[in-house]
């Protein structure tokens, strides 16, 4: 089984587009840090994540004191001023794992370090891969989320649509 870390772009889009229990069926250890877990504010949101955390599906690490010391001072090529974001890049690293992130500069940054570093459309590939979902429910998925996330890349989005529907 693979270990992942996730940040909380990566959470949200599969919240709002509501393929939580697909992602956490996935054959990945799934970890986030305490940083992250606590941008979560809404009760909605909180309520939904924390059945996944008492099920063990989510593992938060805590960040230790000397840690976030190391971590404040981490020197990155791509200007990222979140010390959630960096907590997550620091784990990844520690861990030698898989960082999911929808963060433009988090995933440059990644690269950079040598991390595998991926978004929520693989996690989306994944699903239909491993028969989470299948491709009408990706077509839905896909479509949610061109609305749901104004960053998300509608180019690559849209080449999934096509695949999916058949047509690439």
């Amino acid at each position: 089984m693979k270990v992942a870390i996730t940040d909380v772009s990566v959470l949200f889009d599969l919240f709002n587009v509501g393929v939580l229990p697909e992602f956490f069926g996935l054959d990945l250890e799934i970890y986030t840090t305490d940083f992250i877990y606590n941008e979560i504010l809404h009760s909605a949101e909180k309520d939904e994540f924390e059945i996944f955390v008492r099920s063990g599906q989510l593992k938060i690490i805590v960040v230790e004191n000397n840690e976030q010391e190391t971590i404040s001072k981490m020197v990155l090529t791509y200007a990222n001023r979140s010390i959630a974001d960096k907590t997550a890049l620091f784990k990844a690293k520690q861990l030698e794992c898989i960082l999911l992130t929808c963060d433009d500069k988090l995933k440059k940054e990644a690269i950079k370090q040598k991390l595998e570093v991926h978004g929520s459309i693989w996690i989306i590939d994944q699903l239909v891969e491993n028969d989470k979902i299948d491709k009408k429910r990706a077509i839905e998925v896909i479509e949610s989320l061109k609305t749901t996330n104004a960053w998300v890349p509608v180019d690559e989005l849209d080449r999934r649509l096509n695949m999916y529907k058949g047509k690439g």
